[in-house]
């Protein structure tokens, strides 16, 4: 565990339950992370993005989910409208000093090697070298197959993203990336939690990001924080 950085937030600051007005000072008070969601939704203006980073602690780390124009609309296809969302979504990176994009594409989406290659090559025209790009794939996969692209994305420079409530972290990255959804229920009871603390435990990565999202994110991220200083 010597040097293990582990950086736990949620989806987003929106629905932060406080009195505050501002719901991203109040957010940054309880956590040192965040994944911007309303991204994906919409591009922000940029003196917008430059606010958030103003209101939080100069150690606060954010990571992006990338506009759904790209990712959806496009489907990553190498096109003048994926390249003008992606560097919008590197310039909002920038912006916020963030080394994390997240790309997430639908299970209409066929994702195999071809794909894999073409967005690595589209990515790597256009990222700025500091921001590592995260894939949650929604592809239906057998497990065979899961195991073979994911290993495909990593010698591509892009990491898969996982969900630790579920599978184990994918070995050979120095960063494991999760997405946590407590799907059909109300709150990840302590077991899961300790799940995904095992898991963290056991890796050899460097760096674990784990986002909660759902309608219990905040109370989600906030016990896996409490399970781990006890």
């Amino acid at each position: 565990m010597h040097g293990l950085e582990v950086l736990v937030g949620a989806g987003g600051w929106d629905y932060f339950p406080t009195l505050e007005e501002d719901k991203l000072r109040a957010y940054a008070r309880c956590f040192r992370f965040v994944e911007v969601n309303s991204t994906f939704y919409r591009v922000p203006k940029l003196a917008t993005v430059r606010s958030w980073r103003r209101r939080v602690p100069s150690d606060f780390k954010f990571s992006v989910k990338c506009n759904r124009i790209a990712t959806h609309d496009c489907e990553l296809k190498p096109i003048d409208e994926t390249f003008r969302a992606l560097k919008g979504m590197f310039m909002v990176c920038t912006l916020l000093r963030s080394e994390m994009l997240v790309l997430q594409t639908p299970s209409s989406l066929r994702v195999d090697e071809d794909k894999v290659e073409v967005v690595s090559t589209i990515l790597n025209n256009l990222n700025p070298g500091k921001v590592q790009v995260f894939w949650e794939t929604r592809t239906p996969w057998s497990a065979e197959v899961v195991k073979e692209m994911r290993r495909v994305m990593i010698e591509k420079g892009i990491i898969p993203v996982v969900d630790l409530s579920r599978e184990e972290p994918v070995p050979g990255t120095e960063v494991v990336y999760s997405r946590l959804f407590s799907r059909g229920e109300l709150l990840y009871g302590d077991e899961v939690l300790e799940k995904i603390d095992g898991h963290v435990s056991k890796s050899k990565a460097e760096r674990f990001v784990l986002t909660f999202h759902g309608t219990s994110m905040y109370r989600d991220a906030a016990r896996h924080i409490e399970l781990k200083s006890q």
